[in-house]
């Protein structure tokens, strides 16, 4: 499974409890929740800042994008 189709069925799942993350905040969410899995709690301030950055830059990347469709 794409990281792209985690988010969406984790939107999906939160949506249906009650919980409605944008798509920035499930991303953070996911890739957080890896991170931990990948080192099995063992992480740091720096891995968890670096996972947050990478999130915030995909957000930003996104955002530029739809904006650029949005004027085509």
């Amino acid at each position: 499974m794409t990281h792209e189709e985690k988010i969406q069925y984790m939107k999906i799942a939160l949506g249906i409890i009650g919980y409605g993350f944008d798509h920035k905040s499930s991303d953070m969410l996911i890739s957080v929740y890896e991170l931990i899995l990948k080192k099995e709690g063992k992480t740091d301030l720096e891995m968890i800042l670096k996972v947050k950055a990478r999130v915030e830059e995909r957000d930003d990347l996104k955002n530029r994008s739809e904006m650029l469709d949005k004027k085509a």
